[in-house]
């Protein structure tokens, strides 16, 4: 299969579609864009700075006076916004969450080739993403661990990548059946959180961690050709 066909990529991309607009709906900084040009700017100072001080000291060692520190605002405008810890961090995680959403749908769009060459670009680019944003994945799983609102977004996010996964290990190879495609869909998912996890921790000049993103690629390819 040279091109992606009706159904593959068309598909897949009109469901992701439809559900990033479902998440934008819920982005903070366009919800008070329609307030004040001002708001929006104040809004995204503070999810900025939350996101930082969300980074150094996880979820339950934030604070509303050190964002406020981190954004330089007073904390009584952080309190108009957010006028809870929670309320702040479900804001800044809904903002990264389809900051996310985003770069995965552009890298979805830029492939061009077979159905299991968009899936190993796409796994690729999963990897490399770990490597710099690592430390916010963690903290956002502790966050998830501790509070159900969180975990629901965490668990949206990564519904919606299972199942543009799973449509293109169907195009991909059309005789697998319903199971087997979850239980690859299962297995790719793992790999690549896995490796993502070592890279983290792992030391640096790790050769087989230098070559993750292309080895992701090839275990990826195997595991949908064999099916």
């Amino acid at each position: 299969m040279d091109e992606l066909s009706g159904r593959g990529k068309a598909p897949a991309i009109k469901e992701i579609a439809e559900r990033l607009e479902a998440l934008r709906g819920g982005r903070p900084s366009l919800t008070f864009a329609e307030r004040s040009p001002k708001g929006r700017q104040t809004v995204a100072a503070i999810l900025k700075a939350a996101r930082e001080v969300f980074m150094r000291e996880g979820h339950s060692g934030l604070t509303l006076r050190m964002v406020a520190d981190a954004a330089g605002v007073a904390v009584g405008n952080i309190s108009y916004y957010f006028p809870t810890k929670h309320e702040l961090l479900e804001a800044m995680l809904r903002e990264e969450l389809v900051d996310y959403v985003e770069d995965h749908i552009k890298q979805f769009e830029a492939e061009n080739g077979s159905p299991l060459e968009i899936l190993l670009g796409i796994v690729a680019f999963y990897v490399e993403k770990s490597r710099t944003s690592y430390r916010f994945f963690f903290e956002t799983w502790a966050y998830a661990g501790s509070d159900e609102r969180a975990r629901a977004l965490v668990s949206e996010l990564y519904q919606l990548i299972g199942r543009v996964i799973y449509r293109l290990v169907k195009a991909a190879n059309p005789d697998l059946d319903h199971e087997r495609i979850t239980r690859i869909v299962l297995q790719i998912s793992s790999l690549v959180q896995g490796l993502g996890l070592f890279i983290a921790i792992g030391p640096k000049d790790n050769p087989a961690l230098k070559t993750a993103e292309r080895d992701v690629r090839e275990l990826t390819r195997r595991i949908v050709e064999m099916g």
